[in-house]
């Protein structure tokens, strides 16, 4: 009976050690057309087409994000649960938090591509950090998380604070309309972070939904492993 199990599990292991290995090469790609700036202002005749293009991009890398992690070999084994007591609740936070990061895409695309000021996606800017880092620190404050899900937190809040400063160089290189120089590179990898931030949102999410028992529950399981 084991031997069978062990037979069905490894081509399964093997096809998601396949599509992981697939999802990271995508992954790159997309990263890297974002960085380039695609679509470019002013290539698609539309800017409505530019900037549903650019989101669609974004919607990809947080969709190859999600099938990355769930792919990983980590993801297969044990994790430990734990309670998810407070307010705002991880498990509201997890839905909330990516949408409100996308939100965020979308403002700075709809900008990119002169279909909005740069008010309202400075002032989302700042509500948008701000349910990152604390969703990050909450996370990082359950002393019951488990290690990985810990990391992918702290890479989120860093990632956060490096994001609001390359916006602000972004801007600058916007407004003052510079030549080449470490501003427009920091402009480009603006485009690039952000869709970094938001899988990492997206990856987190999916830990805590999967990890944290809301606090009603009376007896949190030990584990939720998928292959216990």
């Amino acid at each position: 009976m084991s031997g069978t199990g062990g037979l069905t599990a490894a081509p399964q292991r093997m096809i998601s050690s396949g599509l992981h290995l697939v999802t990271t090469v995508l992954l790159g790609a997309t990263l890297v057309a974002l960085g380039a700036g695609l679509p470019q202002a002013g290539a698609l005749g539309a800017s409505g087409i530019e900037m549903a293009g650019a989101l669609a991009l974004y919607l990809q890398f947080a969709a190859l994000s999600l099938v990355w992690v769930v792919t990983a070999p980590f993801w297969r084994r044990e994790q430990p649960r734990f309670r998810d007591g407070g307010w705002p609740s991880l498990r509201a936070m997890a839905w909330f938090v990516p949408a409100a990061t996308l939100a965020q895409i979308a403002l700075g695309a709809a900008y990119r591509y002169r279909m909005a000021g740069v008010i309202p996606h400075v002032t989302w800017a700042f509500a948008a950090a701000i349910l990152l880092l604390m969703f990050g620190s909450f996370v990082l404050s359950q002393a019951g998380a488990a290690p990985a899900l810990k990391r992918t937190a702290a890479a989120l809040v860093t990632l956060t604070g490096l994001q609001v400063v390359l916006g602000v160089a972004a801007l600058l290189h916007r407004v003052a309309q510079l030549g080449p120089g470490w501003m427009e590179w920091a402009s480009r990898a603006h485009l690039a972070a952000g869709a970094v931030v938001l899988g990492l949102a997206v990856i987190l999410a999916a830990f805590v939904l999967r990890c944290a028992e809301p606090a009603s529950e009376a007896e949190p399981a030990a584990s939720n492993g998928t292959n216990a």
